[in-house]
């Protein structure tokens, strides 16, 4: 239990970094422009996808742990987009680019719904 929510911690901070620097790389910050747009919705993808592979990777490859962490990426979007007045057509795109993303990492990693239960005398950590 507690491996699975440091997986989910873990894979929030670094799919938010992701997304940030890369929405920064592309786009340049928040503005009005379609490159802006590009890099906006890359980086959501991007940091969906890493969120989502961490997760994954950190919690045995059990499937809801790589959804939970491509929905906080979709969740920091909806943020960003109701905090700037940005064009509607962004929202699709987001949440479109964040299951994209958490979907891609759940195929590439072979994740599974059935949890791996590890061995009896296991730590908390292993």
């Amino acid at each position: 239990m507690l491996r699975n929510l440091v997986a989910v911690i873990l894979a929030t901070v670094i799919g938010l970094t992701v997304a940030k620097f890369i929405e920064g790389l592309i786009g340049g910050g928040v503005a009005a422009g379609a490159r802006e747009f590009g890099g906006l919705v890359a980086g959501y993808f991007a940091g969906a996808f890493i969120a989502a592979a961490i997760a994954l990777l950190i919690g045995r490859r059990w499937v809801p742990l790589g959804w939970l962490g491509a929905a906080t990426i979709l969740f920091a979007s909806v943020i960003t987009l109701a905090t700037f007045s940005l064009p509607l057509l962004l929202w699709p795109l987001s949440a479109a680019a964040c299951g994209a993303g958490g979907w891609l990492a759940v195929t590439l990693l072979k994740a599974e719904m059935q949890y791996r239960q590890g061995k009896q005398d296991e730590t908390l950590f292993d």
